[in-house]
């Protein structure tokens, strides 16, 4: 699946799907990214917000933006309604 990915030194990543995924998948994908581990490690989504809820979103927004927020993983996930991803995670700076 082809999509544009960028990051910065402050461990933010974004991306928006040039084919969707479903949202869900491109979270857990993304944060697994900048984690550095694979999905299976991370705690489950549904842990901390409703995934069918969030793929409704996207799957029914066509005329209507929002963008949604959540604490996962130690950083911070925002979803768009054109099925954009941001994952926002601190990075340690030296002292």
């Amino acid at each position: 699946m082809s999509q544009t990915q960028t990051s910065d030194a402050g461990g933010r990543t974004t991306g928006n799907a040039e084919i969707r995924e479903e949202a869900t998948l491109e979270i857990v994908s993304r944060v697994a990214d900048v984690k550095g581990c694979k999905p299976w490690e991370l705690e489950p989504l549904s842990k901390v917000t409703d995934p069918d809820a969030i793929e409704e979103l996207v799957r029914c927004s066509s005329d209507v933006q929002f963008e949604i927020g959540f604490d996962y993983e130690g950083g911070r996930v925002t979803v768009e309604s054109d099925g954009g991803v941001t994952y926002e995670y601190p990075t340690e700076t030296p002292a």
